[in-house]
């Protein structure tokens, strides 16, 4: 039986695009059911304050006192299965989502390797700044090439958690055309995925980078020499510290992993958040007289103040999620590798 070469870059590009594309598939299965409840709440907050959605609190009522009562009510309309309204639309397509995410992060990886290993020696910064570049520009590619697949089922599971009743998925797509079930909501689905996904992946970068610096700077405070160091070899030891760096990264502990990637998705929503409320905003629509742009939709949550309402509902999602879906998907490459 063949072993895996212990070099990512110089591993076939098909087996690692398949390796980057499972492991991102299950650890998006995974994280997606655990926040299905918090997700369900929150596109009922951010549908609040425009004139198709259901009910509204007042603006007086504290974001506490209305998450509880908009909890009351999704439990008044199905009750425990309500919170999980959508989920069949969202296991359906976030695998293929974070497949097509950690392809595309994993290729910012390689490219910063080979891009590396052909150009001539260069500090340290100039090091870290290319590899954070190869990241967030995979993460951007891969963030807007998967809002095409995302986007109609986006509007499937919004459909679907906005509604009083029970709505199959199959009744949500018989309401709307062909062209509209790919279009509502793709531009700002695009908005949302792109620079965002570029700027979640660049921030896990990162944040490992910094736990691995953390972990040397104690090691040698502990009194564990590098080898490398002996030897005294300066440009050697920063060949292999470029060559090995993907291998030391998946020395990060589970509890790393997570601390990291939590982190990320709390940098990556605080950047992506207002495109998220414009895009429920678009998909949420079930006013046929009213069809709004973008445009449309960020003025009328400008002027209602609410581009950022549910922010702490949606750090509440997505920064376990990002925890869960990042541990896991490490995980799983050391389990392939």
């Amino acid at each position: 039986m063949t072993s895996r070469t212990t070099d990512f870059h110089v591993s076939p590009f098909w087996k690692e695009f398949l390796t980057d594309s499972f492991a991102g598939a299950i650890a998006g299965a995974i994280s997606t059911g655990f926040v299905m409840p918090v997700d369900t709440i929150l596109t009922r907050v951010q549908t609040q304050a425009v004139g198709y959605a259901l009910a509204s609190t007042t603006s007086s009522t504290s974001s506490i006192n209305a998450n509880m009562v908009m909890i009351k009510r999704i439990a008044t309309d199905g009750g425990y299965k309500a919170f999980f309204r959508g989920l069949p639309a969202a296991t359906t397509v976030i695998p293929l989502q974070n497949a097509l995410l950690f392809a595309g992060y994993g290729f910012g990886e390689r490219y910063y390797f080979l891009s590396t290993k052909a150009a001539a020696s260069k500090s340290a910064s100039e090091e870290n700044t290319k590899k954070l570049l190869g990241v967030f520009v995979g993460g951007c590619t891969a963030g807007v090439v998967q809002s095409f697949a995302v986007s109609p089922f986006e509007l499937v599971k919004v459909q679907q958690q906005v509604s009083r009743e029970t709505v199959t998925a199959k009744e949500v797509v018989k309401g709307f055309s062909l062209r509209s079930l790919a279009t509502r909501g793709l531009g700002s689905t695009i908005l949302r995925d792109g620079v965002p996904h570029g700027v979640w992946f660049a921030s896990y970068e990162y944040f490992k980078r910094s736990c691995i610096l953390g972990n040397r700077s104690s090691s040698s405070s502990d009194g564990k020499d590098d080898s490398n160091d002996e030897n005294g070899d300066v440009g050697e030891n920063d060949t292999n510290t470029n060559t090995n760096d993907n291998t030391e990264q998946r020395k990060l502990t589970s509890i790393e992993a997570m601390s990291c990637g939590a982190g990320a998705g709390a940098v990556a929503w605080a950047v992506g958040y207002p495109f998220d409320t414009i895009k429920t905003h678009i998909q949420a629509n079930t006013n046929a007289s009213y069809k709004p742009t973008i445009w449309d939709a960020y003025l009328n949550l400008r002027k209602n103040g609410t581009l950022y309402r549910g922010f702490g509902l949606k750090l509440l999602r997505a920064v376990p999620a990002s925890a869960i879906c990042f541990v896991s998907y490490e995980e799983c490459r050391k389990l392939i590798d």
